[in-house]
């Protein structure tokens, strides 16, 4: 009876354990990724910045400002 409850007891910690270190390795993902996109973002959005810099003022294009 005692190695039944010390199996028992030896398997619902182990898969609290898991369960928790599972949620926050989910969470540092997501963080990971999101953080990714974000970053994704700016350089992309640098990207287009340098090149309208780099332009001529007889090559740049209209920009409709939403008027």
């Amino acid at each position: 009876m005692d190695i039944n409850n010390y199996l028992i007891g030896l398997l619902t910690g182990v898969s609290v354990t898991t369960f928790f270190i599972g949620k926050e390795w989910y969470k540092y993902y997501t963080k990971y990724t999101i953080q990714q996109k974000q970053l994704d973002r700016v350089l992309k959005l640098n990207d287009k910045i340098k090149k309208l810099k780099t332009l001529s003022s007889n090559e740049t294009p209209n920009v409709n400002v939403g008027v």
